[in-house]
């Protein structure tokens, strides 16, 4: 009816071949099939989201689920491609036996022109168009399905991965709660331990005050019986560029590391008249000889800083002739930098210092508190002056009380100390003020005695204990003999070096009266008033403080006659007992 109508030329070709397309499509594909498969095909599933560590249990279940449902869609996805196939293959059957067919009534060639053949051709390319776009489907379902397959896998894995994490997880958090159970067991321990400590503590602080009270005494008691004046003798050794080619005195020390005894080899006269050789020997409580460091010195010195934070007046003079090393032993080398407290060339005063105030920050901690203040003063030609003061002060008169613990000068510069360092900018000032000279025998002769005083108070307000005691670090003038040093030519040198030696001597003199009384105490009257040096030393010479002679000599030959005057007198200090040294201090009981 198709071919007949259009050749009576009822349809128009385009029409009629339309309606040929839509009538094989109505006749040969169901109505929604196309849509219903593509929409089956697009359909997306959506996954699982990671499951939450804390919600094992559910999460276990929503695995067996998307499994059940997994398994579901893969074979219900399976039969729809088996009827796919189906359909595809009544398809092909139904398109051969239509090709057949229409071969068959086919009419001749020569009638059968145009319209029919072209849409055959149309028909039959459409048909292709549908089976290539419907296998192009199949084909993404089942990459789909591959995918669908791999993502399992992938989600199984993770899956078991998860179960071993929370399997690893909670041993490790029965291991931490173990930890925590024995952490805590400890943390109790150690609280009960701690408590223990700190009473411990408490009762050995206790015990170490009264140690350190128990300490103090012996440590005084051990001084006092190796005598309130002690004795040390220091040998300098040759100075470069000074002493030149001058031959040295034979000086031994025999006792070798007792360091005891020395020995002068000098030139005598026999019986007979012939020269010969005598040995004079000595013994006194320490001797350094020329290899002595400053350090070595201040070690054996060391022990007297103690008492004077205990409260007891402690004096260290140096003695001997001019040019023995009696300032560079108490002050130190001119070479010394002023910032450097301990520097190997320190002398006596700052390492005092020093050692003074580590002591007492070490007490501090014990409820000891200490103030400091210094002065320095000299002695020229029998007067007193400020070495810290003005000028103007030198008109000034000075005069010197005593209290039974205290000796005072009027009219001077007292220093507030807060350092060890302080003491350098001291012995600078000083050091411009002093009296000093060039004489034959030490071209810087001090014309003076210089006396450094530091005050130290000192409060404790866990015992309510006081002490107040004085330091006095004297550097006496250098005795010589008048013909020696030069002095004789000028009336100036002349007139010093006469008060010098006055007031050494009045200071043996002083010495010989403490030692001459009966028992060997003092005598009924101690010349302190012959000289200003005595009058100033009297407390610390009297027995209420402890007394350090420190003898410098020199190494030379030129000198050994005033070496061996400074001997003998250093023998008959060393044999002065002056008697029991108190403490100056007041509160809960001696120290």
């Amino acid at each position: 009816m198709e071919r007949a109508s259009t050749a009576h030329g009822q349809l128009s070709p385009s029409k009629t071949r339309a309606q040929a397309k839509r009538k094989y499509i109505a006749s040969h594909v169901p109505r929604g099939a196309l849509e219903n498969e593509t929409n089956r095909v697009g359909a997306r599933r959506v996954l699982p989201s990671e499951p939450d560590p804390h919600n094992r249990s559910l999460l276990h279940g929503l695995f067996h689920v998307e499994a059940q449902r997994r398994e579901a869609t893969k074979m219900r996805d399976q039969e729809e491609q088996e009827e796919q196939t189906v359909r595809l293959k009544q398809q092909d059957q139904v398109l051969s036996a239509q090709r057949k067919s229409a071969n068959a009534n086919r009419a001749p060639a020569s009638s059968w022109r145009g319209v029919s053949d072209y849409e055959y051709e149309l028909l039959r390319a459409e048909q292709d168009k549908v089976r290539k776009a419907l296998e192009l489907e199949v084909e993404a379902q089942r990459a789909e399905i591959r995918t669908l397959q791999e993502e399992k896998s992938a989600q199984s894995a993770a899956h078991a991965a998860l179960l071993d994490e929370v399997a690893s997880l909670r041993a490790n958090a029965a291991l931490l709660m173990r930890q925590l159970a024995t952490h805590d067991d400890r943390s109790r321990a150690m609280q009960t331990e701690a408590e223990e400590i700190k009473a411990r503590n408490a009762h050995l602080e206790q015990e170490l005050c009264a140690a350190e009270t128990l300490r103090r005494k012996l440590h005084n008691q051990v001084q006092e019986l190796r005598g309130n004046v002690r004795v040390y003798a220091r040998v300098r050794p040759p100075r470069a560029g000074h002493d030149g080619d001058l031959a040295e005195a034979e000086i031994r020390f025999p006792d070798g590391m007792l360091a005891t005894q020395l020995e002068v080899v000098a030139n005598a006269e026999s019986a007979t008249g012939a020269a010969t050789k005598r040995t004079h020997a000595f013994a006194f409580d320490r001797v350094f000889p020329p290899s002595a460091t400053q350090k070595d010195v201040f070690v054996e010195v060391s022990a007297l800083m103690q008492s004077v934070l205990d409260g007891y007046n402690t004096t260290i003079f140096a003695y001997g002739q001019t040019g023995s090393g009696k300032t560079h032993t108490l002050e130190g080398g001119a070479e010394m930098p002023s910032s450097a407290i301990v520097h190997d060339t320190a002398g006596l005063i700052p390492r005092a210092m020093h050692m003074v105030w580590q002591v007492a920050e070490k007490l501090r901690a014990q409820g000891w508190e200490y103030e400091f203040e210094a002065q320095m003063l000299q002695i020229y030609l029998d007067h007193i002056y400020d070495l810290l003061g003005t000028a103007a002060s030198d008109k000034e008169k000075h005069e010197v009380r005593h209290t039974a613990t205290h000796t005072s000068v009027s009219n001077t510069v007292t220093v507030p100390m807060h350092g060890p360092q302080d003491v350098f900018s001291l012995l600078e000032c000083a050091k411009k003020r002093r009296q000093v000279a060039a004489t034959l025998m030490n071209e810087r002769s001090s014309r003076s005695h210089s006396v450094f005083m530091l005050r130290v108070r000192g409060k404790n307000s866990s015992t309510n204990e006081t002490s107040d005691a004085t330091l006095n670090l004297v550097d006496l003038a250098g005795s010589e003999r008048l013909a020696a040093s030069g002095s004789a030519n000028d009336p100036t040198r002349l007139k010093e070096a006469q008060s010098i030696n006055k007031s050494l001597s009045s200071l043996a003199d002083v010495i010989a009266a403490l030692g001459n009384g009966p028992n060997g105490g003092a005598a009924r009257h101690v010349p302190y008033r012959n000289s200003t040096l005595t009058w100033l030393l009297k407390n610390s010479l009297g027995g209420n403080a402890k007394t350090l002679m420190l003898l410098a000599l020199s190494p030379m030959a030129a000198h050994l006659s005033e070496t061996l005057c400074s001997l003998r007198f250093a023998t008959k200090v060393h044999g002065t007992h002056v008697g029991q040294a108190r403490a100056n201090k007041s509160g809960a009981g001696d120290r």
